[in-house]
């Protein structure tokens, strides 16, 4: 049983990796034998962040840059990856950006960022990291939506929530074109977590009481909530799945 869990030699790349969510998962796969590449445009933050990964593990993660909004970009990384390990066998596509504005407000330029950085650089990055695996005929991919992907609110959320849809589709659509190469490609739908990102927002007085009477396990989401279904999704346990959204949400869409 441990074994179908085991990423030992496989080569993980997380777009995001300085991210909480993305830096839990990338701590995960080296804690389970993968070797790890983290990619995003904050550098120095990620090669901080490599760095600890190592320390704490023992293990191997290196820093890389990209931009994911830019196809050249992401095409040098690819090529810098494969050169030096050979190939690449998970990816994860965890980073994402938000600005709220209630629908009447919202400027169409924050619109485009966001579809941007959480849709089109979601497809960016799978299109390119997908041609190896296909061409291999092995790889994991695990894109980060959101329950906001399926559940709406009236918070500002119409530009986020739809980018989330869109990584959805994509990540089904992608999951039943590339099935015949023995490519999976699933997402994790996480609630809201409790980040760097996310700490402001749930420091608003009856914030976090009144959306957690939403959540069964009556409580907020962690970062490191997140590990477990990635790493089964990366990993042979997962072999037979493909096209789902699993939601890691502490009940919040079980109960409509």
């Amino acid at each position: 049983m441990k074994k179908r869990f085991d990423l030992s030699g496989k080569v993980a790349v997380v777009i995001g990796g300085a991210g909480g969510i993305g830096g839990a998962i990338a701590t995960g796969f080296v804690e389970h034998g993968a070797r790890l590449v983290m990619a995003s445009r904050n550098i120095e933050n990620l090669k901080l962040r490599a760095a600890a990964i190592g320390r704490e593990t023992g293990g191997e993660a290196t820093a890389m840059g990209v931009d994911i909004t830019d196809e050249e970009d992401v095409i040098r990384l690819v090529g810098e990856i494969v050169a030096r390990y050979g190939t690449v066998d998970i990816l994860v596509n965890a980073h994402g950006a938000n600005k709220k504005a209630k629908g009447l407000d919202l400027s169409m330029e924050d619109w485009q960022l966001l579809h941007n950085v959480n849709s089109m650089g979601t497809m960016i990055s799978c299109k390119q990291f997908g041609r190896i695996m296909t061409k291999r005929r092995s790889g994991k991919v695990i894109n980060l939506s959101s329950v906001r992907g399926i559940r709406a609110n009236a918070g500002g959320n119409s530009a986020y929530c739809s980018t989330k849809g869109a990584v959805d589709m994509i990540t089904r659509c992608l999951a039943a074109e590339w099935a015949p190469f023995n490519v999976n490609v699933n997402a994790i739908g996480p609630a809201l977590i409790a980040t760097k990102l996310t700490e402001k927002q749930m420091k608003e007085p009856g914030r976090t009481e009144k959306y957690l009477r939403n959540i069964p396990l009556g409580r907020l989401g962690k970062a490191e909530d997140m590990v477990g279904a990635a790493i089964f999704l990366a990993s042979a346990a997962s072999d037979f799945v493909t096209g789902q959204i699993i939601y890691v949400d502490g009940g919040l869409t079980a109960i409509g």
